[in-house]
């Protein structure tokens, strides 16, 4: 399984425990938020190769303890990394979410020193918003966010440049 071979990598892992079990469930999570959400991630594949790279994409993280629950989020493969995908792959669930399924805001979560990911978020316009621990209390995440009005008001900024 694809996503097996993805996260059995610590780095894309993030510190998260994912067992085979979890990954499952992760899997069929994912199926399940594109019949009930008509969102959910996305298959990154290589256009050269037709090669499956990572996911990428909306996902609702249910048990997350805020209000807000949908997360833009983005896993590739380590050879993949700082190509700008992941960037690229952020801001085209930002657009879908917003323009399509008129989604109020949108978050993402990640290890507090994933330095990646980070960067990843505040290019695709996200905005710290705090550090919880969650899921695991041995790692620290960080949230960041972006509203339906500074994702308008970002994508007229740059349309007018």
């Amino acid at each position: 399984m694809e996503l097996q071979r993805l996260f059995n990598d610590a780095a894309v892992r993030g510190g998260r425990n994912l067992p085979p079990d979890r990954i499952a469930r992760l899997a069929d999570g994912s199926l399940r938020q594109w019949r009930v959400n008509g969102f959910g991630p996305w298959a990154a594949i290589d256009k050269a190769t037709g090669s499956w790279i990572g996911r990428v994409g909306l996902d609702e993280l249910d048990d997350w303890p805020g209000v807000d629950k949908i997360e833009v989020g983005f896993e590739l493969h380590r050879a993949w990394w700082g190509r700008g995908l992941a960037t690229e792959g952020a801001l085209a669930a930002l657009e879908f979410g917003f323009e399509q399924h008129r989604l109020q805001c949108i978050i993402s979560v990640t290890a507090a020193v994933h330095a990646a990911a980070r960067r990843v978020m505040e290019k695709a316009g996200l905005t710290y918003r705090g550090t919880r621990y969650w899921m695991n209390p041995q790692v620290p995440v960080v949230w960041y966010a972006i509203d339906r009005a500074a994702w308008k008001a970002r994508k007229s900024e740059a349309t007018t440049l």
